[in-house]
Parts: structure tokens; sequence; C-alpha cells
């Protein structure tokens, strides 16, 4: 018997294997340069530029799969909005007109029902009485 190590028989469609610890060669990639391809202005329209208006640019189609014409903001589409509580400042203006009309109204009695009614803090209900006082008179 020779030393040689064993070759093995390698047709010419099957790859030639690593024998020794070697690693197979990593196959090359063909890296290529993307392509790059220029529409022609008639193609995707008027070439825009700075000089251009907006309101002049073509607007995309908006058709269903049926051919329908589709409403961006259609009513229907938006949830309906419930009515907005009164705010803070809506109800102690409503307190400090009220009780301002009374006779032997003090501030103090104002801004004791200002915390009452808008829940209000007493600090901010102070606040609320001299920003309220000062809009109002």
């Amino acid at each position: 018997m020779s030393n040689d190590k064993s070759i093995a028989k390698t047709t010419a469609t099957e790859p030639q294997r690593a024998t020794n610890d070697q690693k197979p060669a990593a196959p090359a990639v063909a890296t290529t340069a993307p392509v790059v391809v220029a529409a022609s202005p008639s193609a995707a329209g008027p070439i825009k530029n700075a000089a251009t208006p907006i309101s002049s640019t073509p607007t995309a189609d908006v058709t269903g799969a049926g051919g329908k014409s589709v409403t961006v903001d259609s009513p229907a589409a938006k949830p309906e909005k419930k009515p907005k509580s009164p705010t803070k400042m809506e109800i102690a203006s409503s307190v400090y007109l009220r009780m301002s009309a009374q006779k032997d109204v003090t501030r103090k009695l104002i801004v004791e029902q200002f915390a009452a009614e808008a829940k209000l803090s007493a600090a901010g209900a102070s606040t609320y009485y001299q920003l309220i006082k000062a809009k109002l008179g």
C-alpha cells in the first residue's frame, strides 16, 4: 500500500470535494449594479418643479376594487363625537356670575363654591377667582 491519501474519482458534472481540513471555497457571488430606468415624462405625467403650483398636479385615482369611487373623508367612517362636558373654568365662571349678582357675597364664599362645584383645590379655586374676576370684572 502507498502512503498517498485516497483520491476520489470525480466526473465532469460533480464539484471537486476538499480532502484535507480545508474549508470549501465560498461560491462566487456575482454583484451587479442596480439598473436605473428613467421614466419618460409622458408615462409618469408632467415633470414637477418649484414653479409648478401644487393645485395643478394630478391626483391619485381613488376607485375601489368594484370600480366605484371611494371617498376618503366619508362622514359614515368617522365615529360620532359625544358632547363635551363643561370645563372647570366654565363651571367656575357660571358660579362666579351667579354668586356675584347676590348681595353680601364674599370672595371666601365664592372660592368655597368653586371648590365644591368645579372640584378645585383651595389654591386652584383662588387662582380661578382671580382669573375670572380680571376677565369678567
